[in-house]
């Protein structure tokens, strides 16, 4: 599994109010929040605007450490404002983790092996690009790997074949992650979920070891 980055930030407390909060933003500086089990009261403080860019840029999951009045709080975005015109980010929610208290969050799916289906022309089509998850901080992933080096034209993969360790998948079993479909104009080639032959079993094994915490 590949764990997140730890992303270090010293801030300052702010002032609460739209006032105040216009001339940070001014100043490029995002007015945010930060709450949850990890602290006693909520915090208001100020990011760099250019920091609050460069998270929302990054597809892995980071936590961020925020650092303000001489106390640490390992964070995660939990939601951002952007101005409706400029889409500037406007205000940030950081959700304080509790080493001990479970959290939901959506973690980004990366494909990783070259498919024969594609090598002989079929096309890979991936409706679903991130899982909904339940977990601890220390069992959080920065993404998910799906192996599809084995899969065929024909050959679809749902979420119920990746079964992590230590943390709770959310989004339905039900749901496609990758489907290589026939070549255009192809016939007579049905999709079907990969069984619990040799094949499947490594693809869906290699998916959910890289997911394992």
């Amino acid at each position: 599994m590949k764990n997140p980055k730890v992303v270090e930030l010293e801030v300052n407390v702010r002032e609460s109010g739209s006032t105040p909060s216009s001339k940070l933003r001014n100043q490029n500086l995002v007015p945010a929040v930060v709450y949850g089990p990890g602290v006693e009261e909520n915090i208001n403080i100020a990011l760099p605007e250019l920091d609050v860019e460069k998270m929302l840029s990054v597809v892995d999951k980071e936590f961020l450490l925020i650092k303000v009045n001489g106390g640490e709080y390992k964070c995660i975005i939990q939601k951002v404002e952007f101005h409706p015109v400029t889409d500037r980010p406007i205000h940030v929610d950081l959700y304080a983790t509790s080493e001990d208290k479970e959290f939901t969050i959506t973690v980004p799916i990366r494909l990783e092996g070259i498919s024969p289906g594609v090598t002989e022309g079929g096309r890979l089509y991936q409706p679903l690009r991130e899982l909904q998850i339940r977990c601890l901080p220390a069992n959080m992933p920065a993404e998910f790997v799906v192996n599809i080096g084995k899969m065929q034209i024909g050959n679809t993969l749902k979420v119920r074949r990746i079964k992590p360790k230590n943390l709770q998948i959310l989004t339905p079993g039900e749901r496609t992650i990758v489907v290589i479909r026939p070549p255009k104009g192809a016939s007579g080639i049905s999709i079907t979920e990969l069984d619990d032959d040799e094949e499947g079993a490594e693809t869906a094994e290699a998916a959910a070891e890289t997911a394992e915490a």
